[in-house]
């Protein structure tokens, strides 16, 4: 088989470079490893099919190569711009699991296989086509193109740069901890590794995590940088806190969890958390129930807590006659905060990543 015509989509719908990616077979490996050696060009396009194959089966999840060549198939015909339709047999683990693929590579601007797609329009010299090394031997890609291209690193993270970013991160990471720097906008994947932090350093600030997802954003243009956190939790200071700290390595600064961010003023060098303007639920927590019959209030809002990952502050005393019979589901968080302040006529401010709740109270006159 000749490999060196492959795009990226031809290597994700080959049977033996999936036996690599997914199921670590020996003789695959070695195969891939020396074609890589020997084919040092075709790098990009292997990383990004390798990137691809992750999101689609999830390295958690044990996919059949039926089930993945569905998946695969399906993939290839959203990026076409069609809508395939199987009538002839229902497929609900699929579903579920390519929802998350699918938000992912889709929603995120089919990084891989729309790049791919308009390879014969874009200007490589623009584009991320080309790899390129900085003084120091990093590897420095740059988004030039329309849409978010998905980055594959050594450890098996994930980057997802938006359009007009950079990205410098080195071919193999040291042994202590895993560093790259960004100019622009990512998203980031970051596979679990409690023994080499990993650090994204921007002009201004420093973000430090374990494993988690989060998007950094960092312009010139901007006055603001911000860092907002979609699973985990990652700590944020800034550059100048690192610059003069005598161990950078235990420099605290600003821990956000799930659906938090902290801004950055440029001008005051100031770092400020707040909730996210869109909070989701978090995918880690089993679905409750937001239908709620004469509910305490405060049961309510700690189910949102556990839904949200975010802290509600109240006074459970004062609060304690308030109940709740309403539908909560379907609803952004804030409107659900608004329909309940409503009903319980009270009150909600949003401070240092928190929502505190205002309230008199439920008792009768």
């Amino acid at each position: 088989m000749d490999y060196r015509h492959y795009t990226a989509t031809d290597f994700v719908t080959d049977p033996f470079f999936r036996s690599w990616v997914l199921d670590e077979d020996p003789e695959a490996a070695a195969f891939w490893e020396k074609w890589m050696l020997e084919n040092a060009g075709h790098r990009e396009e292997l990383d990004e099919a390798r990137a691809w194959l992750y999101v689609l089966a999830g390295r958690a999840l044990h996919v059949g190569a039926e089930e993945l060549d569905a998946r695969v198939q399906d993939m290839l015909a959203q990026a076409g711009g069609q809508v395939m339709r199987r009538e002839a047999r229902t497929r609900p683990v699929f579903y579920r699991y390519f929802s998350v693929a699918a938000s992912v590579c889709l929603v995120a601007g089919l990084g891989w296989l729309g790049y791919r797609s308009m390879e014969g329009k874009a200007d490589h010299n623009g584009g991320i086509a080309g790899i390129n090394y900085n003084a120091k031997g990093n590897i420095v890609r740059f988004n030039g193109t329309a849409k978010p291209v998905a980055i594959l690193l050594e450890d098996s993270s994930i980057v997802t740069l938006a359009p007009e970013s950079e990205l410098t991160f080195p071919e193999k990471f040291a042994p202590e901890k895993r560093e790259v720097h960004l100019k622009g906008e990512a998203f980031f994947q970051i596979s679990h590794n409690p023994d080499r932090p990993f650090l994204v350093k921007t002009r201004e600030l420093v973000t430090r995590v374990l494993g988690t997802s989060f998007t950094v954003r960092s312009f010139e243009k901007d006055s603001q940088a911000s860092v907002s956190v979609k699973t985990g939790r990652v700590s944020v200071y800034s550059m100048k806190e690192e610059q003069g700290a005598v161990a950078p390595e235990k420099v605290v600064g600003v821990v956000l969890k799930p659906n938090q961010r902290v801004l950055f003023d440029k001008e005051e060098s100031r770092l400020v958390k707040v909730i996210v303007d869109t909070p989701m639920k978090i995918s880690e927590i089993p679905p409750v129930s937001l239908v709620f019959d004469e509910a305490p209030v405060g049961n309510v809002f700690k189910t949102l807590e556990r839904t949200y990952g975010i802290e509600l502050s109240f006074d459970e005393e004062v609060l304690s006659d308030c109940q709740l019979t309403a539908n909560l589901s379907g609803l952004p968080m804030y409107q659900q905060l608004d329909l309940i302040c409503r009903i319980i006529h009270a009150t909600y401010e949003v401070a240092d990543g928190r929502v505190i709740i205002h309230g008199q109270g439920c008792k009768a006159d």
